[in-house]
């Protein structure tokens, strides 16, 4: 497959849980957040707060392969965090971001789809064609 773009989130929302205390939870700084507003005209931004690490603007590579590797990586031996963080009232899961400019496949490797579950992950694919640029 011939990926243009690529990059993983990794996000955790909850209605109750600060996520404000992630950070030291997971010992990562948040690339985004967003506090729950409960005046807020949006609904999902009145029902719960929403923590993200993403690999955008981290890495130069093209492989989603690398960006799923480089989050793991900073999420080895983090079972018991997870564990923690949902049954604390958490949500968390993983986006991958994939612009694309041609038909195929990628792979998830069996070692990827181990530590994702030993998280507790599931990991979504976000697939977008490529704008045709004249």
């Amino acid at each position: 497959m011939a990926c243009i773009r690529t990059y993983v989130t990794l996000k955790i929302f909850s209605e109750s849980f600060y996520v404000g205390a992630i950070e030291a939870v997971l010992g990562l700084a948040p690339t985004s957040i967003r506090v729950r507003n409960a005046l807020s005209p949006r609904r999902f931004e009145r029902e719960g707060s929403l923590w993200k690490y993403s690999s955008k603007d981290q890495l130069d590579s093209t492989d989603p392969q690398d960006h799923i590797d480089w989050l793991l990586g900073r999420l080895s031996g983090s079972e018991k965090t997870f564990d923690h963080l949902l049954t604390a009232g958490c949500a968390a899961d993983i986006v991958c971001f994939l612009e694309t400019g041609e038909q195929g496949g990628f792979t998830l490797t069996s070692l990827q789809m181990g530590a994702l579950y030993s998280l507790g992950l599931d990991l979504t694919w976000d697939i977008y064609p490529a704008e045709v640029r004249a």
